[in-house]
């Protein structure tokens, strides 16, 4: 493979697909809609009649909340496919036995981003208008307001803005702050990872001028392959919880399903995690939540300690 075929914006689609879109004059995704050949294949376990449902929103959807680069709609589409296994839900699938009332206090999550409790729900609601509360809650699972409401968490509904952090093509970024830790990274059904593949090759970002404009500007991101993005180069790498997250989700004695096990990238999280850790003050201490993936802050400070010891 030659240094040009390794960089992000390389094409990795089958001869078959890419003959088939090539048969057009090729241009790349940004500021423009995208078509339903392109959903097809950023999406291809989905059949056409779904894809030609949602595309009309999802194009509205990007044109309103300025999703417009091609990097910008890679990472979106990535992280809403995996959120919603490719545009098959619209809502949450609770187990057996537990109740939306129950688990998230009568508001689950719904939307193609999954929308979640009722403070985003309220939030929401009041940024375009429209009443989702109580029996209305379900208007989030129509076709519309489940696109829009991606949209509007993608821009305003998290701590973070990620579309400037799909400008610097920060995808472990995006996906602990949609995710929470490392869910559905690599090793699921619709794996965000394999979605960003299928979705840079759909919208032939290998073509796009702002891609060459990003490596210019950050030149040691030009070596980028899709399977090999660092803790190290991601602005997760200064996030105490993401910083652990990424070591968790990699440990082979945790139960975290969603990366590949392994003792490297574990061990580079822990430790990261540890230094980030030593820097804060009391009273940044004090206003962390009590608990993180199932372990207590103490827990979690032991936790990395011990296992930095163990792993080889």
């Amino acid at each position: 493979m030659t240094k040009k075929a390794e960089k992000l914006g390389e094409s990795t689609t089958t001869e078959s697909a890419r003959d088939k879109l090539e048969r057009v004059n090729l241009t790349c995704a940004c500021n423009r809609d995208i078509d339903l050949d392109e959903l097809t294949l950023a999406y291809p376990h989905r059949k056409r009649e779904i894809l030609q449902k949602f595309l009309p929103e999802i194009n509205n959807t990007m044109n309103k909340y300025a999703i417009n680069s091609c990097l910008q709609k890679v990472h979106f589409l990535a992280q809403v496919g995996h959120e919603s296994a490719e545009l098959q839900y619209v809502a949450e699938v609770l187990p057996p036995g537990v109740t939306e009332e129950k688990a998230y206090a009568g508001y689950k999550g719904r939307g193609l981003i999954q929308l979640t409790l009722k403070p985003n729900y309220v939030a929401y609601g009041k940024a375009v208008g429209e009443d989702f509360l109580d029996s209305k809650k379900i208007k989030l699972e129509e076709v519309k307001w489940a696109t829009d409401s991606a949209g509007w968490y993608w821009r305003h509904g998290g701590d973070y803005d990620l579309n400037l952090l799909a400008e610097k093509n920060d995808f472990i970024f995006i996906s602990a702050a949609i995710n929470g830790g490392f869910n559905g990274y690599e090793e699921s059904s619709a794996a965000r990872l394999e979605l960003l593949q299928a979705a840079a090759d759909a919208l032939h970002i290998r073509i796009c001028p702002r891609l060459e404009a990003l490596f210019e500007a950050f030149p040691e991101k030009s070596n980028f392959k899709y399977e090999s993005f660092k803790l190290e180069d991601s602005q997760a790498n200064d996030k105490l919880d993401m910083a652990f997250a990424w070591g968790y989700w990699h440990d082979k004695k945790s139960k975290m399903k969603g990366t590949k096990k392994d003792d490297a990238q574990a061990k580079i999280g822990y430790n990261r995690y540890l230094e980030l850790v030593k820097k804060l003050t009391t009273s940044q201490i004090k206003k962390l939540t009590i608990k993180r993936f199932g372990l207590a802050r103490e827990e979690m400070k032991t936790h990395a300690e011990k296992r930095i010891k163990e792993l080889p």
